[in-house]
């Protein structure tokens, strides 16, 4: 709970700097990057969080590994090293990425079906969501073998469920 609050705090102040440089990008990709190495890398892990280790070192080593990035990006990153908060870094992205989807009006919708879906599906289905919503639609879809047939679609807590499973099920329970 606190974390959200903390990311959430960090994230509106970065996306508000990030917005006004015009470098909400380039942010958000290093943040992700650090993120996801945080994420996978325990030896960076440890190294970025030991107690023991100047901050400058720190400061060294994210620019030799992130050294293609922006230098905003880079300046962001190194701020939120200097306060303390690389361990809240995944709900700082969250929530970077949650005020970016409502600024652009981008929907992320999760999808299950039987069997994979053509692009020509996938692009009618984004088509149809995006009137639906009136927003731009990230869809993400995933194979379920559990659903006969028919497919199930959340967004958000909204669920849709059009599986051939879900309407059996309906139809014995008359």
């Amino acid at each position: 709970m606190i974390g959200n609050q903390i990311g959430k705090r960090y994230a509106e102040a970065i996306y508000e700097i990030a917005e006004e440089k015009n470098e909400v990008k380039s942010i958000y990709e290093v943040l992700n990057s650090v993120m996801e190495l945080y994420k996978t890398n325990v030896d960076f892990k440890n190294f970025i969080t030991h107690p023991l280790i100047k901050t400058e070192q720190k400061k060294e080593s994210l620019k030799k590994l992130f050294s293609n990035s922006s230098e905003e990006g880079l300046n962001t990153l190194f701020y939120i090293l200097e306060k303390g908060r690389i361990s809240e870094i995944r709900e700082i992205v969250a929530e970077f990425v949650k005020i970016d989807y409502a600024k652009n009006r981008i929907l992320d919708v999760e999808s299950f079906f039987a069997s994979e879906l053509t692009e020509e599906q996938k692009t009618k289905l984004i088509e149809k969501l995006e009137r639906n919503t009136g927003k731009k639609v990230k869809l993400t879809v995933k194979v379920d073998k559990s659903l006969i047939g028919g497919g199930v679609i959340k967004i958000g807590d909204k669920v849709i469920d059009g599986s051939i499973k879900k309407q059996l099920e309906t139809l014995t329970h008359r």
